[in-house]
This record gives structure tokens, C-alpha cells and sequence, in this order.
């Protein structure tokens, strides 16, 4: 049966992004673990605001690793973090904390994707330097127990956009088998 929730909710996310693997570089999105790639397809078949996230994230020259960070300290839901520049694409980390309902993790994810739209906007962002340069300019700083830690009002704003399109509908049989088992 997990295995079969596991396909349904992938094949969203693969459905969304079929048009970004025919360019070169394959999908931008690219998710690290089964409970990640579970909650894009939620949140690209429950949520517009997110869908229209992600395709401005496959549109992109980003490629972003999104999975779960187990190592995040308690107080925050999420990170992104600069990798590299190469071949044209600028490479970015976003990491989730798995301490999360379904709703609170899509939320989550859709708060780093805009996150990962604001790097797009900027084409100077090519490094860790240039990321911290960026959110010294347009956000400010977060109140996580972190070193960089930067935080915008469009991130949030997002993050809420989704998270009232979620609550607006009733939670479905696979997102409540995914928070009890905790993928």
C-alpha cells in the first residue's frame, strides 16, 4: 500500500515537471527522499499557489536539492543554502525539517521555493557571498539560532498562501497516512 501512495503522489511531480527533463539539465527540482518527493506531489496537486512555485522554479537556471534535514535544530522548518555555480546552472540546498505535519512540511516547502525565486530574480547571486549580500538587502534577519539566517516577508507570505489553500480542503487518505507514518 506505501508503495502505491508512493507512486500515485511521484507521478505528480514528474507530471508537473515532464517538460523541464526534455531541456538540457533534466527537472530543477530534485528531491533527496521518498517524503519529500510525497509532499511536492501533494502540494503540486492541492495548491496552486505552489504549483505556480515550482514552474517558476523549473524555468529557471536553479537546480534545487530539496530533502529532509534531520539535523536542523527544532526551532527551524527549513534552510537554503548555496552550493555552487556550473555549467550555466547555479545549484541550491534546501533542506526541510521532518518534524512536521504534511501541511506545515508543504508550507515549508513552498516558503524555500520562494526563497529559491528570489535568487532567481537576481542573477548576481553566485555564491554564498553574493546569496548573503541578497537577503541583507531584501529581508531581514531571522530569529533562528543560526549564523546566516535570513528571513523575507515574500517567503512567509507564500508559506501562508499555501498553507490557507491546504487547510481549504479536507485533508486526503495518503497525507494522512504520510503523518502517521512519518516517511
Amino acid at each position: 500500500m506505501r508503495a502505491l501512495l508512493m507512486i500515485v503522489l511521484s507521478s505528480f511531480v514528474f507530471a508537473s515537471t515532464a517538460f523541464a527533463a526534455q531541456r538540457d539539465g533534466g527537472p530543477r527540482i530534485r528531491t533527496l527522499d521518498d517524503r519529500t518527493t510525497a509532499m511536492m506531489a501533494a502540494g503540486i496537486a492541492r495548491s496552486a499557489s505552489f504549483r505556480a512555485l515550482v514552474e517558476r522554479v523549473e524555468a529557471s537556471d536553479i537546480v534545487l536539492y530539496v530533502g529532509v534535514g534531520p539535523l536542523l535544530k527544532s526551532g527551524m522548518a527549513g534552510r537554503l543554502t548555496w552550493m555552487t555555480k556550473a555549467g550555466g546552472y547555479r545549484y541550491l540546498r534546501a533542506a526541510i525539517n521532518p518534524d512536521q505535519s504534511s501541511h506545515q512540511f508543504i508550507a515549508c516547502l513552498a516558503h524555500e521555493l520562494q526563497h529559491v525565486i528570489e535568487v532567481i530574480e537576481n542573477s548576481n547571486v553566485i555564491d554564498e557571498r553574493s546569496l548573503e549580500s541578497l537577503y541583507k538587502r531584501i529581508g531581514h534577519r531571522s530569529q533562528a539560532d543560526f549564523r546566516a539566517a535570513w528571513e523575507t516577508v515574500a517567503a512567509q507570505d507564500a508559506a501562508a498562501r499555501v498553507r490557507r489553500e491546504l487547510s481549504a480542503q479536507p485533508a486526503t487518505a495518503a497525507l494522512r497516512a504520510i503523518d502517521s507514518d512519518k516517511l
